[in-house]
């Protein structure tokens, strides 16, 4: 495994090439990244590709034929090619291969680029379809942040969404992984206090139609932590049940998790991204460290 380092004045960040993930953000030599303690949840920030979430029974249907595939998807396990490295920017890459066509029948290249100005941290994601057919899929972040910052409790902090108004809320089976659509509703509910019980029916899911930031702020200090994103309709926030782990996921997704009403087909799953032969799907988000 390879880790490769990124600075600045402000920042520092590294990136392992087993799943292009971020293994380390550190500001004032304080580290505000989760590092993947086993004992809650060994990964840090994996990215979320060809889907986001998990799959009713584990698999899906396309052109007639089913395939079997892991919640997530693929790319977190898999080794990203480093394409460029400069002291403040570096991009992967993870092209379709034996392994990746045997679950996902898409030609495809995947690059993830890391630049870091001042005091935040861009990821952008570039999906190309190198295939001669329509390509389906999600894309997503998983970002965990460590709890409490350098000081307090879990329960000194708090999860911020802004713009503050009211937006659509989607329950998750804890059992299944899966979505309850049936069950979507508006919640005014801007402001989340950490607390184990937040989490106890798993992740809070929301749309998000529109530009959005989530803080992570506290009652003790000034450490915070803020994402912002344009164009990804779903939102993600995750801390492990009724473990007490010290870490929030803060995730925004292109791409959701199955229905549980869903008959399995790719091309029709809620959520799915289509991508037209030779062209390039990219988005991003920036993770601004305070």
């Amino acid at each position: 495994m390879t880790t490769t380092k990124l600075s600045n004045d402000v920042l520092s960040i590294a990136i392992q090439d087993f799943g292009a993930e971020l293994h380390s953000i550190q500001k004032d030599n304080i580290e505000y990244l989760w590092q993947g303690d086993p004992e809650f949840w060994a990964r840090q920030a994996p990215i979320l590709f060809p889907i986001v979430g998990k799959l009713k029974n584990g698999s899906y249907t396309y052109d007639n034929e089913t395939f079997k595939l892991g919640g997530h998807g693929f790319a977190r396990d898999q080794v990203f090619k480093l394409l460029e490295s400069e002291a403040n920017e570096a991009i992967f890459e993870l092209k379709a291969n034996k392994e990746t066509r045997a679950v996902y029948p898409f030609d495809f290249r995947l690059r993830i680029t890391y630049k870091l100005v001042n005091n935040q941290l861009t990821v952008k994601w570039e999906v190309k379809n190198l295939d001669e057919q329509d390509m389906y899929f999600g894309i997503g972040a998983h970002p965990a942040f460590n709890v409490p910052l350098e000081s307090g409790t879990f329960e000194d902090y708090r999860l911020t969404i802004s713009p503050a108004q009211a937006r659509q809320y989607i329950p998750l089976n804890p059992a299944t992984g899966v979505l309850n659509l049936s069950q979507k509703h508006a919640v005014d509910q801007t402001e989340f206090a950490l607390t184990r019980e937040l989490f106890k029916d798993d992740a809070l899911v929301f749309e998000t139609p529109e530009a959005t930031e989530v803080s992570l702020t506290n009652t003790v200090n000034d450490r915070s932590v803020k994402i912002a994103w344009e164009n990804m309709p779903f939102l993600g926030l995750w801390s492990p049940y009724p473990a007490e782990a010290p870490f929030v996921c803060i995730e925004p997704w292109c791409g959701i998790a199955d229905d549980q009403n869903t008959d399995g087909d790719l091309t029709t799953k809620f959520g799915i991204n289509t991508l037209a032969p030779g062209k390039k799907f990219k988005a991003a988000y920036t993770i601004e460290i305070n």
